[in-house]
């Protein structure tokens, strides 16, 4: 499968309760897009005059180009932000979550994450505002165009304590390597797959800064 690559910083800060504070370190001087029948290629480059040959045979200016590589990129990048939105709501609420919202109905993701809310709301787990945080950084993003799928390859530095009736239930720090696959889906990138690469106990292998 051909993926398009763009390589950028991106924090998002996603405390129990709150909405995610979204701080981009974006060090791309111009995104250079070539599309070859229904794959798209976009990478970091210096900054120069480009020409984008389309498959009707227009040519695009250096300009569009950049619109539309970063304009895809963007979407896919803040609509994740906002999926880790709901799931931090969905973990503080297992009763009132909707995984239909941020996944596709029928993927083995959206299956393990009701199976996974509905034994929090049925065993009374969840976590609490204020109590713990789950830091995680974009370190790439990969869409394949012809698809419409695409990879997003993160860091996470997680501290969010989980209760059970009023008791503490789990509050082990972990960090983690992990890749989430998105597909586009009436208008909208949900979760179809996640993969752990590496994960670690009481350490933090992203290096998130204080």
């Amino acid at each position: 499968m051909n993926f398009t690559k763009v390589v950028f910083g991106m924090l998002v800060l996603v405390g129990c309760g709150s909405s995610p504070t979204l701080s981009f370190l974006n060090t791309a001087s111009t995104v250079q897009e070539s599309i070859h029948g229904d794959s798209l290629t976009a990478t970091t480059v210096a900054a120069s005059t480009i020409t984008v040959a389309s498959e009707t045979g227009l040519v695009a200016s250096a300009a569009d180009s950049v619109a539309s590589a970063a304009d895809l990129v963007d979407q896919v990048r803040e609509q994740f932000a906002e999926s880790l939105q709901w799931i931090n709501q969905c973990n503080q609420r297992p009763k009132a979550c909707h995984v239909e919202d941020f996944t596709i109905v029928g993927t083995d993701y959206h299956q393990a994450l009701s199976d996974q809310m509905n034994l929090y709301a049925s065993s009374n787990i969840y976590s609490r505002p204020g109590h713990g945080q789950r830091l995680v950084r974009i370190e790439s993003v990969n869409v394949d165009r012809s698809t419409m799928i695409a990879e997003i390859e993160t860091c996470i530095y997680d501290t969010v304590i989980l209760y059970m009736d009023g008791f503490i239930f789990n509050d082990r720090i972990s960090s983690s390597r992990a890749r989430w696959t998105l597909q586009l889906d009436n208008q909208r990138w949900r979760w179809i797959y996640y993969e752990i690469h590496k994960k670690l106990y009481n350490t933090d292998i992203c290096n998130f800064k204080p």
